[in-house]
């Protein structure tokens, strides 16, 4: 029961990539979910699980709808690259943008808690 309480933060923020459609709300929601996940889950590699969580949720569904960013393929193939890269670049780029808002609100919110803890044993010990 523990791990899934760990992992259900990352799983829902990658939810919400899929059912909010105005970016600034997922955004926000990103911060605020890693800010809340900051007072409850371990504080052990958090960047790097929702990282690797997040690469794999976000290339099995790019596989998937791979048709709708067809015209994108273009615009590799006119800057000189490789059309495959779209394969590689759409999905890294999703979950590390995702990682990075995931992992400040974690650390504002790991900061917070200490703050907290701190002033709790200062006035404990006064």
């Amino acid at each position: 029961m523990k791990k899934i309480l760990n992992y259900l933060p990352f799983i829902v923020v990658l939810l919400a990539q899929f059912l909010i459609n105005n970016y600034t709300i997922i955004l926000i929601f990103t911060i605020l979910i890693g800010f809340m996940a900051g007072f409850k889950i371990e504080r052990k590699r958090v960047f790097l699980k929702h990282f690797i969580i997040g690469l794999i949720v976000f290339t099995a569904v790019f596989l998937l709808y791979e048709s709708r960013v067809v015209y994108v393929k273009s615009l590799f193939v006119n800057l000189g690259l490789s059309s495959v890269f779209i394969y590689v670049l759409f999905p890294l780029f999703s979950a590390l943008n995702t990682a990075i808002l995931f992992a400040f609100g974690f650390k504002f919110g790991v900061l917070v808690a200490d703050r907290k803890l701190v002033k709790n044993n200062q006035a404990l010990t006064s």
